[in-house]
C-alpha cells in the first residue's frame, strides 16, 4: 500500500484548478470591494458638494434681492450694499457665516436685449443704478473653502464653490403719448378729410365725435386694448400714465355747438401710478367728445418727460413713453428738440406711426436719439402687432 505521506505523492489537476479559482475569487472581491469604496467616497462628496453650491446659491440669490429692494425703497446704494451684506450674514454655509471679498458687490443696469426673447444683460457701473450684481464664493478669502471627508485623502484641494447673482429694480414709469389731433378722426385710407362711412356731412364732419368703429382713434383703442392685456398677465405691472394731445385752438362762431370753444394742446387723462386697469376707459371717453386741433408732437413728449421727472417718481425707475401719431408734427417746437430732452433725462422713447408715410424720418431719429424701437403699421393689424410687440418687451423682475 502507498504510503499517503510519500514525497512522490501529487496534487490532481482538479484540484489545482479548485485552488486558482478560489485565488482568483479572492483578487474579484477585493477589487469590488475596492470599486465599491470608491463609489461611496465619490456619492458621499458629491452630495456634499452639491448641497454647498445650493447654500451658496440660495445665499448670493438672497442678498442681491435684498440688496435691489433696498435700493428700490430709499434710492440709496450706500444703503443697498448694506442690506445685501446684512442678509448674506443671516445665511449659514457648511457652518460658517458668510460674508463678502471686496469688490463681490456691484451696481449696475440692466437692459433687455429684445428680439422677443427673454435675455437680459448687466452693465457694471451705467447709472442711474436699476441692478445688483453679488458674487459668494468659497475661496479662503472672506469665507473659507469646505473640506471633503474622502476626497481630501487623494487630493489635498478642498471644495471652493461660488455663484453669481443679478437682480433687477422693479420700478418701471410709463407714459402712453398718444396723439388725438383732428386727424385721428379720418378712415384708414391715409387721405386727409376723408371720414369713415357714416359720418355726417360737412361742416358736420368736422365736429362730429370720432366714428367707434372705422375712425383711427376707433383702431388705436384696438392696439390698447392689446397692450393692455399684455401688462394685465403680469405679477407685477408697471406705473401707468395717460397723455394725449393736439394743439391750442379756439373753434370761431360758425363751429355750432361749439362755437368759441377752446382746446389745450396736451391733457393727462391718467395720473402716473398703478391704473392699468383704468387705460382703456380712459381711451373710451375721447369718444364722447370731439377731437380738435393740430399735430403739436413736441407738447406731448415734454409733457410726458415733466410727469417723469417729478419729485413724486422714483429716480432709480426704468422711465419709457411710448409715442403714437398718425401725421407729421406742423405745429410747435422740433420734437426732435423734445427727444433730446428725454435722452438726457435717462427717458427711453418708442414710436409708433400708424398710416402715415410722412412722419417716418422723425418718428425714427425721436426713438433712436433715446435708444427706443420704431414701429411702423399701416393697418389695425400691424398697430396691433406693435402695441403686442411694446407690452412683451416692457422690463420686468430679473434673477439671474
Amino acid at each position: 500500500m502507498k504510503n499517503p505521506f510519500n514525497s512522490n505523492c501529487r496534487t490532481t489537476p482538479s484540484a489545482q484548478k479548485t485552488h486558482s479559482r478560489r485565488g482568483a475569487m479572492i483578487v474579484f472581491l477585493a477589487a469590488m470591494m475596492s470599486l465599491f469604496m470608491i463609489a461611496v467616497i465619490f456619492t458621499v462628496d458629491v452630495a456634499y458638494m452639491q448641497m454647498v453650491k445650493t447654500d451658496v446659491r440660495i445665499a448670493a440669490d438672497v442678498s442681491a434681492k435684498a440688496g435691489v429692494e433696498a435700493l428700490l425703497r430709499t434710492e440709496s446704494t450706500a444703503t443697498a450694499e448694506a442690506s445685501a451684506k446684512r442678509f448674506l450674514e443671516l445665511n449659514t454655509v457648511a457652518n460658517q457665516t458668510m460674508k463678502f471679498n471686496d469688490g463681490d458687490i456691484e451696481m449696475g443696469k440692466v437692459f433687455h436685449s429684445g428680439n422677443g426673447n427673454n435675455k437680459w444683460h448687466f452693465n457694471k457701473g451705467l447709472t442711474p443704478y436699476n441692478a445688483m450684481r453679488v458674487t459668494v464664493r468659497l475661496d479662503d478669502n472672506a469665507n473659507a473653502s469646505v473640506p471633503l471627508f474622502f476626497a481630501r485623502f487623494f487630493d489635498n484641494q478642498n471644495y471652493k464653490p461660488q455663484h453669481t447673482s443679478i437682480a433687477a429694480n422693479l420700478v418701471h414709469e410709463i407714459v402712453l403719448c398718444i396723439d388725438r389731433s383732428h386727424s385721428m378722426c379720418f378712415d384708414l385710407t391715409g387721405a386727409d378729410w376723408s371720414y369713415p362711412s357714416g359720418t355726417p356731412n360737412y361742416p358736420q364732419g368736422y365736429i362730429s365725435n370720432p366714428n367707434p368703429s372705422g375712425s383711427r382713434w376707433a383702431k388705436l383703442d384696438g392696439a390698447i386694448q392689446v397692450f393692455v392685456s399684455k401688462i394685465q398677465q403680469r405679477s407685477i405691472k408697471p406705473d401707468i400714465a395717460l397723455v394725449t394731445w393736439g394743439s391750442d385752438i379756439t373753434l370761431g362762431w360758425s363751429w355750432y355747438p361749439h362755437q368759441y370753444r377752446s382746446f389745450d394742446a396736451v391733457e393727462v387723462d391718467l395720473k402716473l401710478g398703478q391704473n392699468i386697469d383704468q387705460v382703456n376707459a380712459a381711451i373710451a371717453t375721447r369718444y364722447n367728445d370731439i377731437m380738435m386741433g393740430g399735430t403739436n408732437m413736441a407738447a406731448g413728449i415734454n409733457k410726458a418727460i415733466n410727469i417723469l421727472k417729478h419729485p413724486s417718481t422714483n429716480s432709480l425707475a426704468q422711465k419709457t413713453i411710448i409715442l403714437m401719431s398718425d401725421g407729421m408734427w406742423n405745429t410747435g417746437s422740433n420734437p426732435v428738440t423734445a427727444a433730446q430732452t428725454a435722452a438726457a433725462n435717462n427717458i427711453t422713447i418708442h414710436t409708433v406711426s400708424f398710416l402715415s408715410i410722412n412722419n417716418q424720418s422723425v418718428m425714427q431719429t425721436i426713438a433712436t436719439t433715446t435708444g427706443g424701437k420704431s414701429y411702423s403699421a399701416l393697418n389695425a393689424t400691424q398697430l396691433n402687432a406693435a402695441f403686442e410687440e411694446l407690452a412683451e418687451e416692457l422690463p420686468i423682475v430679473l434673477i439671474d
